[in-house]
């Protein structure tokens, strides 16, 4: 939980910038025949933080799981829609909701705790993500041009920073380091070296 999925599905501000979602974990890269660095994503789907999304923080992956998905941990409405944390703009105050440990509660009158876990998820498959590379199940992969790697780090190293070389770079992704989330089995926060 450090932004994979965020990043996948950024939607450029840039003009004439363009993205194209191929997954948002594995990625699996060789060389073919002519030397072209490929990349195939192994898994059919997303598997997100679910506290936090939003149509604003991320609207590609809002429309990724509006069907044939599902949430795990998170709060339902008496409709049987998803809440957690962060939809609060989304659904009107007051919404009945029972909570991931089952308890009754309204969006912005919670009882005890959050409505949702922190680590609550969903998964979805990748066809249905608006951004998917057209190319994304081809055996040959899609060209390699960029390897960007994310992680959680509010302070100590530069937001975006770029390798000299291709072996800079992997010797770069070798040494990332993230602070843990509410997906590793820590608490608090603390900086954990997990290539």
């Amino acid at each position: 939980a450090c932004g994979k999925t965020n990043l996948a599905m950024t939607t450029p501000t840039l003009p004439g910038c363009k993205v194209q979602c191929v997954g948002d974990d594995i990625a699996w890269m060789r060389f073919n025949d002519k030397g072209e660095l490929r990349g195939i994503n192994p898994e059919g789907g997303f598997f997100g933080v679910a506290p936090g999304t939003n149509y604003q923080t991320n609207p590609n992956a809002m429309a990724s799981f509006q069907k044939n998905s599902i949430f795990t941990n998170v709060a339902e409405t008496l409709d049987g829609d998803y809440y957690w944390e962060g939809l609060e703009g989304e659904v009107k105050e007051g919404t009945a909701i029972k909570t991931w440990l089952g308890e009754n509660a309204a969006v912005g009158h919670l009882t005890s705790g959050p409505a949702s876990h922190p680590n609550a998820r969903f998964t979805c498959p990748a066809s249905q993500c608006p951004i998917i590379h057209p190319r994304w199940e081809d055996p040959e992969g899609v060209p390699i041009s960029a390897i960007i790697f994310g992680g959680r780090r509010p302070k100590g190293v530069p937001l975006v920073f770029e390798a000299k070389s291709w072996e800079h770079g992997v010797m770069i992704g070798a040494c990332v380091k993230s602070e843990t989330t509410a997906a590793a089995e820590f608490k608090g926060k603390k900086i954990m070296h997990d290539p």
